[in-house]
């Protein structure tokens, strides 16, 4: 008979949650390359003995299984199986933020990037192919502290931004208009990586860990272009508004309470929309316009 594959248990420190994996080196390998202050241990099932696990995801010939055990899988594991480790730990990030909010029902969610700069987080909700993730990378190369490419934790009653403690994610192969400089930023900071996505392993200073918080300064709406300099605009409460309330990835909150929140904030923060071609020089402007 051949040798059992090994099992190893994965404990989120900081929330006691538990994975186990079954022939998933590779995978488990590079997890602690992508969240940021969430305490993980790594280990046999016996040096956790205590610890109930919650899924288990197992390695099955060319693919994978995941097996719940109290708290849902990523939502497209079953029509769409990974066929990739990439695709099974951008899975286990996935799902990590979904049982975050839902152990933390208080916080609203947005969908896109935020970074510090100066005294407050400048946020970009996402919209399709506008570069923020690129955009972000230069912003760390620039020495400005990112909070998240994906999501970003609401917390009331001020709304301060809330950093879930995972590594921005970039698209392979990257952007052919990358200075050498970020280029070469970007290639030393690299974490897991494959032909279709490449985490940046950023250090604690150049990026926040879980829970941290910081309060948000400014609501940035990005938008492409072919040629040109940055151009920036003021956007009124209700462009933003929409923007915020089409990002938000939290549906349980009555929505009376969602709106209000989120009107509070669009209403209170300063609004721009960035027109931009060269991600660089966008950033050096954000860094010169928020500081």
């Amino acid at each position: 008979m051949p040798p059992r594959p090994p099992v190893q248990r994965l404990v989120f420190g900081s929330t006691g949650w538990t994975v186990d994996f079954t022939g998933c080196e590779d995978v488990v390998a590079g997890i602690p390359h992508v969240f940021r202050g969430w305490d993980l241990k790594i280990g046999r099932p016996s040096d956790f003995p205590k610890a109930k696990p919650r899924a288990v995801i197992s390695r099955r010939g060319a693919g994978w299984h995941w097996r719940e055990l109290g708290a849902p899988k990523a939502r497209e594991w079953d029509p769409i199986p990974p066929k990739t480790p990439m695709r099974v730990l951008t899975d286990v990030h996935d799902a990590a933020i979904y049982w975050y909010l839902a152990d933390n029902p208080e916080l609203l969610c947005l969908h896109g990037a935020a970074v510090k700069i100066g005294g407050g987080l400048v946020c970009f909700p996402a919209r399709g192919r506008t570069g923020k993730s690129t955009l972000i990378a230069n912003l760390a190369a620039l020495g400005h502290k990112v909070f998240c490419d994906d999501v970003l934790g609401l917390a009331p009653p001020r709304e301060r931004g809330v950093s879930l403690g995972l590594m921005p994610r970039l698209r392979v192969p990257l952007a052919p208009n990358l200075a050498a400089e970020v280029r070469d930023f970007i290639v030393a900071h690299q974490g897991p990586v494959d032909h279709q996505w490449l985490y940046m392993k950023l250090k604690p200073g150049q990026i926040a860990g879980l829970g941290d918080s910081a309060p948000i300064q400014a609501f940035v709406i990005l938008e492409r272009r072919d040629a040109g300099q940055p151009e920036m605009s003021e956007a009124g409460t209700a462009e933003i508004l929409k923007e915020l309330i089409a990002e938000n990835i939290i549906r349980e909150l009555p929505m009376p309470q969602i709106f209000e929140r989120l009107h509070r904030l669009a209403r209170t923060r300063r609004k721009f929309r960035l027109r931009y071609s060269d991600p660089g020089a966008a950033a050096r402007f954000l860094g010169e316009t928020f500081a």
